[in-house]
Order: C-alpha cells, then sequence, then structure tokens
C-alpha cells in the first residue's frame, strides 16, 4: 500500500489547504499530500474547516491526507484535546465524509498519522487506537539520517507498539531546508534507505527536502536550481528506488504568524528542476492586487509558463493579468496559485523532468 506518487508536504495554513479543494482529479491524483498542523490551527478557527474541506476533496480521488504534529507545541489548542490531536481531527474527518461522500463504508480512514521517529510511547498507544478504530497507513518521519541498526530497531519497536505491519508503514527521511547537494548527505539517506528497504520492503522510504529560501531578498525575477531533485536522483542511483517528497512552494521552516509573511507580491513558480522566483514592491499608494497583475503578465509572457490549462493556479495567474478580469491582493491567494501549479507539475512530470 505504499504510494509511488510524489509527496508534496504543505503548512496548514489557508492558501495550501485552498488549492487541495481545486484539485482536477484526473490530472493532479498522483500526488501524495502530508499536512503539517500548525498552532493557528484551532477549534473554532478557519483552517480546520479548511483542512476538512481540503480532506474530503482529496477524498474523491481515494486518497486520504497525511497529517502531522511535528510543529505543534505546548500552547497548541489542538494538543489538549481529549484523546489526542490524530483522534479529534480523525473524528471531524470522518463526519464529514459520511456526510458529503458517504465514503466511509468503503473503509476509506479519514487520516493517516504522520509521527516522529522518537515519538513516545503515549503517543503511539493513542496511535495504536486510531489503527483499531479503522485500519489505515502509519508514516514514521525521521529527521536526521540514523545508523542503520538504529533506525530498525526504532521502526520495529514503532511498529510493535501501534499494532500496524509491513505493508502499511511509509519512513519519510526528512532533511529539511537544502541549499547544495552534499555527497556525506547523500551517502548517510542513501544507507538509510537501504535499511529500511531491508526491514520495511523496496518503495517503502520517501526523501523529503525543500530549497525554497526562507527570505526574499531581491526583487529581480530570478531562477534557483532546485537541489532536492538532484539529492534525490543521487540517493535513488545507489539505492535503486526511493520516493521524491519536497515543501511544495513554501521553505520547509514555518514562520512564526502568519503576519510574518512579507506584504510584497511574490511567486514561487516550479519548472523542471528550477523554480523561477518573481517579486514586486510595493510603493506608498500601490494597489497589491494591481503590482501582482503585473508580475502575472512577466510570468505568463515567459516560455517556461506552463499554460493556462496546466492547472487550475495557471488558469488564474493567465486572469490575473491586467487584461484578465481577475484581481488577487493577498499571501494566501498567491501561495494557492503557485501551490496548485507545484502539485500538477510533479504529478505529471517523469522522474527525470521534475
Amino acid at each position: 500500500m505504499h504510494p509511488a506518487r510524489p509527496l508534496v508536504t504543505l503548512k496548514c495554513k489557508l492558501g495550501e489547504l485552498d488549492s487541495l479543494c481545486r484539485l482536477r482529479s484526473t490530472s493532479d491524483e498522483h500526488v501524495t499530500l502530508m499536512i503539517e498542523l500548525l498552532d493557528s490551527a484551532k477549534p473554532g478557527g478557519r483552517l480546520l474547516p479548511a483542512l476538512v474541506r481540503a480532506a474530503v476533496s482529496v477524498a474523491n480521488s481515494r486518497r486520504t491526507l497525511w497529517l502531522d504534529t511535528t510543529w505543534l507545541t505546548a500552547a497548541s489548542q489542538l494538543a489538549g484535546q481529549p484523546g489526542g490531536v490524530f483522534e479529534y481531527l480523525d473524528d471531524m474527518i470522518e463526519s464529514a465524509l459520511v456526510e458529503e461522500l458517504g465514503l466511509m463504508a468503503d473503509g476509506l480512514p479519514g487520516l493517516v498519522p504522520v509521527i516522529a521517529g522518537g515519538a513516545p510511547d503515549d503517543a503511539l498507544r493513542r496511535v495504536r487506537l486510531l489503527v483499531e478504530h479503522r485500519e489505515r497507513d502509519l508514516v514514521i518521519r525521521f529527521r536526521r539520517p540514523l545508523p542503520a541498526s538504529e533506525l530498525v530497531s526504532r521502526i520495529r519497536s514503532i511498529m510493535r507498539l501501534t499494532g500496524t505491519r509491513v505493508g502499511h508503514v511509509h519512513v519519510v527521511l526528512d532533511v529539511g531546508f537544502v541549499e547544495e547537494v552534499r555527497q556525506t548527505q547523500v551517502a548517510a539517506v542513501a544507507e538509510a534507505a537501504a535499511a529500511v528497504h531491508d526491514v520495511l520492503g523496496p518503495g517503502s522510504a520517501t526523501l523529503l527536502a525543500g530549497s525554497i529560501p526562507a527570505a526574499r531578498t531581491t526583487y529581480a525575477t530570478t531562477t534557483r536550481d532546485r537541489p532536492e531533485v538532484f539529492m534525490w536522483s543521487e540517493v535513488r542511483r545507489r539505492v535503486g528506488t526511493i520516493g521524491y517528497g519536497d515543501y511544495g512552494v513554501a521553505h520547509p521552516v514555518p514562520r512564526s504568524g502568519e503576519n510574518a509573511r512579507s506584504p510584497y507580491p511574490y511567486l514561487c513558480y516550479t519548472v523542471p528542476r528550477r523554480t523561477v522566483v518573481l517579486r514586486r514592491r510595493i510603493e506608498k499608494g500601490d494597489v497589491p492586487a494591481e503590482r501582482f497583475a503585473d508580475l502575472a503578465e512577466e510570468l505568463v509572457e515567459r516560455e517556461d509558463f506552463a499554460g493556462p490549462d496546466f492547472s487550475w493556479g495557471d488558469r488564474e495567474l493567465a486572469l490575473c493579468r491586467p487584461s484578465g478580469g481577475h484581481a488577487a491582493g493577498s499571501v494566501s491567494r498567491w501561495v494557492s496559485m503557485a501551490t496548485s501549479h507545484h502539485l500538477a507539475h510533479v504529478s505529471r512530470r517523469v522522474p527525470a523532468d521534475l
């Protein structure tokens, strides 16, 4: 049951979640989606209903969201829910699936839990209850390569405590932000992947990395390499098979609070093995939507623009030009369009042309 689809990891924010509600099932279904929960997701807010809508949307193509609690802190209102985060959200999503799609009779779980390689035993016991409630896969996420013996020992311990078995366990080897490919890092990931394959079988490991910078420092349009693609190719060459994973169009580490995001219009647009980064300065009296329209005009006229029929996001970008009739003046809208394009890109590209 291990997906051969590429993995895209998204933050639980409005723009990213909105893009999942606009997937074209015939063209964008070959992507596994992992959502990183943040403290900003809380009962009574806007994010949890958006998360549930996204889960229902991807369920249309018989997929289940992977949910990760890595970034939740002790201040998280979700972390304090009776039964824990996974049980609370699983109940919400299951109810929505029954009400809107009637899919629970077919055994589709509300979510797939993503746990840290060092998760404490009490967290693992809660996952076991979730698996006993409805069979589902389990994802184990390691943020640093471990020696093979330690990695295998930890995987087996987690499987024993959660009651999961081979064929339903997937391992994500997360290296975070990468600026360049280092062979020492490639070797460490390859060794870890080989160990995972020995205990769980080929195709059970995914390399997750991202190269979108934390800050935008120029207003000139630039094209950046995507070293996560090159690293994945190098690891795959050593181990034969390993899943590809990235962080979409965002930096791997979330900023603290939505207000920390730059108000200046920007876009990270994925092209084969590279990212086109566009940004516009806002002067006094400027309207952000108008400056974004100028940015969209430049992008649509580029030879590497995928075309308005490529994804919902590409269509919106074309319509956001000054003559297109649509306006986009918010960060969440810009991110939604860029994420929509990225999901279509990794879904349709052959491995050599990611």
